[in-house]
């Protein structure tokens, strides 16, 4: 048997606190309103609830400054906040304020129901999410990161949870979805926010740079070493590194990390002691570490000294009710003021499956905003990639539909596999490395050709790129 609790609602939507009164009845707890904050904080003291359910935006004081007040004066009292408006920073500043959970309007009640259950369940979990409190005054300036849908919305929390902590993360995430953006909201949002930020691109330097770039060297380690140099670990003191593309870094490297990662010590290339360095690590990956364990190329041990907390970025095609907001912002950030995106542009970037993400949309929208000369942007300024492929993922219908355009361009000829093959491929070079930045090392991965077969092609095609 469920134990009877009393539920504080603070909400101004009366149709919201029916809702929860009705639920909340059900379920056998007596429920308690409140309109406004101030109204919520006198009730808070004089009931004693067991559980708070408080909106954000409120008349008079909002939300999240009565939430404060409510840890220091019950701050025992699990608060489940309450929004329409789930941006980053409202989910950071109410988990790093002690908030047990959020909720987004409008409410799944299925999902509240859940959430109040745990809420008042043995306070374990609650106690271990207030000890995410923070002194720490910072600004939340990661607009970047938007989005109202639940997958982000889960990572928006994860970020709250694991910001004030020194807990190794791993961001994982195709390329595109803002792994970086995920690092830097991490760092700025913690204790570490006053320190430095290095990021590291792993897969961007050979292995001896790469080993010089993060550890440093001293003079005379190698030839061209004139000097000593800090590497990115000693940059980073006191702050955090980002290492970007983690799968790539290779084996003998791997080995380094993962002693740092046991007795934060590192040595330059060429030194005989160590150095004793306190760095936050995040790492991102756009691969499957654990297929890479499989073939041999990453370090079962390492992988488990790095999984200390997993963030998962969804693709853009898996959020494609964030794309409104996703315009407007970018379409902010690009200074274009006036600018609209017409319902039929709106309908073309919703029917794209956007590939490379919500980088690619960015670049879209930069291509719209330079082409459209009037207010509105309209279906012809967006991309000609992207509007060729309208609906589009891949299907059978779309091979059959090919294949027969081909026989009908090329009738009887003699020898219609290769050429067929030859038609398809340059573009699909093409699209391939236009995805990975001209990264020949992504690409010949995503083609599964080794990348002398790349560069090849490339060459053949004028392709240009390194």
């Amino acid at each position: 048997m469920e134990r009877v609790s009393k539920v504080l609602v603070i909400d101004d939507e009366p149709s919201v606190c029916w809702a929860f009164q009705q639920l909340l009845k059900r379920r056998g707890h007596e429920a308690v309103v409140a309109g406004t904050a101030e109204q919520g904080l006198s009730l808070a003291a004089s009931e004693r609830p067991d559980l708070i359910l408080l909106d954000v935006r409120l008349p008079g004081m909002d939300g999240l400054t009565a939430l404060r007040r409510l840890r220091t004066s019950a701050p025992d009292t699990p608060v489940v906040i309450l929004t329409a408006h789930g941006t980053l920073e409202t989910a950071v500043e109410a988990m790093k304020s002690g908030a047990f959970e959020y909720l987004t309007k409008p409410v799944d009640l299925a999902k509240a129901e859940e959430v109040i259950a745990r809420a008042l369940a043995p306070r374990a979990v609650s106690e271990e999410v207030s000890q995410l409190r923070t002194e720490v005054a910072g600004k939340y300036g990661f607009h970047s990161l938007v989005g109202k849908t639940p997958e982000m919305q889960e990572v928006f929390k994860r970020i709250g949870t694991v910001c004030t902590s020194n807990a190794t993360v791993l961001v994982v995430g195709e390329s595109g979805t803002g792994k970086e953006l995920v690092a830097r909201a991490i760092h700025h949002n913690g204790p570490r926010a006053d320190r430095p930020f290095e990021a590291v691109n792993c897969a961007s330097l050979p292995a001896t740079l790469l080993e010089s770039e993060l550890y440093g060297h001293e003079k005379g380690a190698f030839t061209g070493a004139i000097r000593e140099k800090p590497g990115k670990f000693e940059v980073a003191d006191g702050g955090t590194l980002f290492l970007d593309e983690i799968g790539e870094v290779p084996l003998a490297l791997q080995v380094k990390l993962l002693r740092f990662l046991e007795d934060r010590r590192i040595e330059r290339v060429g030194a005989t002691t160590g150095i004793v360095v306190d760095v936050r690590i995040v790492v991102a990956t756009n691969q499957d570490l654990e297929e890479r364990i499989r073939a041999g190329a990453f370090r079962e041990d390492l992988f488990y000294r790095l999984n200390v907390v997993t963030i998962a970025l969804p693709p853009l095609r898996r959020r494609l009710d964030d794309l409104p907001l996703l315009v407007a912002h970018f379409l902010e950030q690009s200074g274009a003021k006036g600018k609209e995106m017409s319902e039929a542009a709106m309908a073309v970037l919703r029917e794209y499956p956007w590939p490379g993400n919500v980088r690619e949309l960015r670049n879209a929208l930069e291509h719209a905003v330079v082409v459209a000369r009037g207010k509105a942007i309209l279906p012809e300024h967006i991309p000609e990639h992207v509007t060729r492929r309208r609906g589009a993922e891949f299907s059978a219908a779309a091979a059959d539909r090919l294949a027969d355009a081909f026989l009908a361009a090329n009738g009887g000829a003699e020898g219609l596999y290769g050429k067929f093959l030859e038609t398809l491929e340059e573009p699909l070079i093409r699209r391939v490395m236009e995805m990975c930045g001209g990264n020949q090392v992504k690409a010949a991965r995503m083609l599964g050709i080794n990348r002398t077969t790349l560069r090849k092609k490339i060459a053949q095609y004028k392709l240009g790129g390194p």
